[in-house]
């Protein structure tokens, strides 16, 4: 307990410092209180230390570094007696350290983290959308762990199992009527057919997902995704030669942006 309340203290004195933007007395609060937790064996405090050095050296560019933090830091929560706040710390790190890897150009590294995190969230990515007998439960845990799989996958050139990682969460958000889900997979997909130039299979995400952007629950929200989206499509139209297809993307655009500007009217109206 001594060990725990120390480092807690610890722990206040970064966040003060890091609020006052003294990065350096942030840094040596942090140390401590991971040394003090580490020795005192209080695993969720030195987690919690050791992913607030992550973040700090994150956000300064020290990438090498904050690979290292993250890391021990879930590591300690590993340790720590299971529980809601020592999984979620664990699941954070995992997530940090997945995009730090990103960043340093190792995607396929950052795909196995990803994997780890996913399988600490209690997701299953690679899971088929329609096994088993009942209606397959979507979450945003599922989609935001799929995403981080994608774009890991996609980014150490393995298409196909990026594909595989959208497609299987896309059917069942279909099933479970979740729009933003589904424009959040054939975005995905668009992206990946247009990396390998496949314009017509982008062309089809591209029309899929902005044929959704009107059953949101508040599409004026979204106008400014939905216009990129619009846009992105009809620059794989004229890839393809389809200029009217192109025509009507780009002048629906407009219209969007149209309405967006004069705060008159919904955005679905554009479509009528």
């Amino acid at each position: 307990m001594f060990a725990a309340h120390t480092s807690a203290r610890h722990l206040k004195r970064g966040r003060a410092a890091q609020k006052r933007g003294n990065d350096a007395a942030a840094r040596e609060a942090f140390a401590d209180a991971l040394r003090v937790a580490r020795l005192g064996e209080a695993w969720a405090a030195a987690g919690e230390a050791a992913s607030a050095l992550g973040d700090l050296e994150r956000d300064a560019g020290n990438l090498s570094a904050a690979e290292h933090h993250y890391r021990t830091g879930e590591v300690q929560y590993r340790r720590a007696p299971r529980a809601a706040q020592t999984v979620g710390g664990r699941v954070r790190c995992l997530e940090e350290l997945g995009d730090v890897l990103l960043a340093q150009g190792r995607p396929w590294d950052a795909y196995r983290v990803f994997r780890e995190g996913a399988d600490a969230a209690g997701v299953d990515p690679a899971r088929p959308a329609g096994a088993g007998d009942g209606l397959v439960f979507v979450t945003r845990e599922d989609l935001r762990w799929t995403s981080h799989l994608a774009t890991a996958a996609q980014a150490a050139g393995r298409r196909k199992i990026a594909t595989e990682h959208y497609e299987a969460v896309l059917a069942g958000c279909e099933r479970r009527r979740d729009v933003a889900g589904q424009i959040l997979c054939w975005r995905g997909l668009a992206r990946l057919a247009e990396e390998a130039m496949a314009w017509r299979e982008a062309a089809h995400a591209l029309t899929r997902a902005s044929s959704l952007y009107s059953s949101l629950p508040d599409p004026e929200a979204h106008t400014d995704e939905w216009v990129a989206c619009l846009r992105e499509l009809g620059a794989v139209c004229k890839t393809l030669g389809r200029r009217d297809e192109q025509v009507r993307a780009f002048k629906l655009a407009v219209r969007l942006e149209q309405i967006a500007a004069s705060g008159n009217g919904r955005a679905g109206d554009a479509l009528v």
